[in-house]
């Protein structure tokens, strides 16, 4: 049972209501105690239901984590868990300081992002990253929620498929969403996943041992996965990564971004928006960011 499925059965009748009825196109739910459920959908979104109350948000969220906070504290200490199925559930609420650790004792609000491959929404830009003289090493950039992790999957997927040996770094479980180790979701026939491990340690380890052309990576940000990105890259291996950033400039401000182009990692980038899924300029970044090509 998909995530979507499981919401519908654990909330109440009109907000099930309104799932169901735009199940397909889907991309947020939005759970926050004492209001009501938020729908959100590509062009819309709408309030189902009467407010929820505050024990059946808490008893919603346990249900989806299948009633072991245990199992999920990792991942909760970053304020998110992801499902079987790829879908992530960020949560807020209450954090408390324990033994050193940072850790959920509250829930507030959550906010399911619903995973969907979309295969064929990158076959605007395939060209420019499969290039004729070669693979170019891509970030993609957008602001929270414009679809990077959706990108990234049809690309892995369709360099999959064009010949490619694929790996990707699915350190939270979106883009392949494996179970018990093999992905869910398609990402290509010649693709390895090494899920739930960190950036900084799965990067150089799939260089180790599957001897990828293609080195995929969902919401790049410290400076250790810059570092794992260029290594790769002077490995000879193609990076495709993402990044949270509103403009190209803007996120090539940040440190560690700079840095991986500076080490030679990224090639290009392109920007999201202002609609998911959108793609608006692919810039090159290797020829000083004059090159430039728009799509919205």
């Amino acid at each position: 049972m998909g995530t979507l499925d499981r919401l519908a059965a654990l909330l109440p009748e009109e907000a099930a209501r309104g799932i169901n009825a735009r199940f397909g196109k889907l991309t947020q739910v939005g759970l926050r105690a004492n209001r009501p459920v938020q729908l959100s959908w590509i062009g819309g979104e709408a309030l189902a239901g009467d407010a929820l109350d505050a024990n059946k948000l808490r008893s919603v969220v346990t249900a989806l984590m299948d009633y072991s906070f245990y199992a999920r504290e990792a991942e909760l200490s970053q304020g998110f868990f992801t499902m079987n199925d790829g879908c992530r559930v960020g949560v807020c609420g209450r954090f408390a300081r324990d033994k050193g650790e940072w850790r959920l004792t509250d829930v507030g609000s959550a906010c399911v992002r619903v995973a969907r491959p979309v295969p064929g929404c990158v076959d605007a830009i395939i060209d420019r990253i499969n290039a004729a003289d070669g693979l170019r090493s891509t970030i993609l950039l957008s602001r929270p929620g414009m679809g990077k992790t959706t990108l990234l999957r049809d690309i892995a997927r369709q360099l999959s498929e064009a010949g490619r040996r694929v790996a990707v770094a699915d350190e939270r479980h979106e883009l392949a969403a494996c179970a018990s180790g093999v992905p869910t979701l398609d990402v290509g026939p010649r693709t390895d996943v090494m899920d739930g491990c960190p950036r900084t340690l799965a990067i150089p380890a799939l260089i180790r041992s599957m001897a990828p052309e293609v080195i995929v990576a969902d919401e790049i940000g410290g400076a250790g996965d810059a570092r794992a990105l260029a290594d790769a890259a002077r490995c000879g291996a193609t990076v495709i990564a993402s990044a949270h950033g509103e403009s190209v400039d803007m996120a090539l401000a940040r440190p560690a971004l700079r840095a991986a182009i500076e080490g030679g990692a990224i090639k290009q980038a392109v920007l999201l928006g202002p609609r998911p899924g959108a793609i608006m300029e692919v810039r090159a970044l290797d020829e000083g960011g004059d090159a430039r090509w728009k799509y919205a």
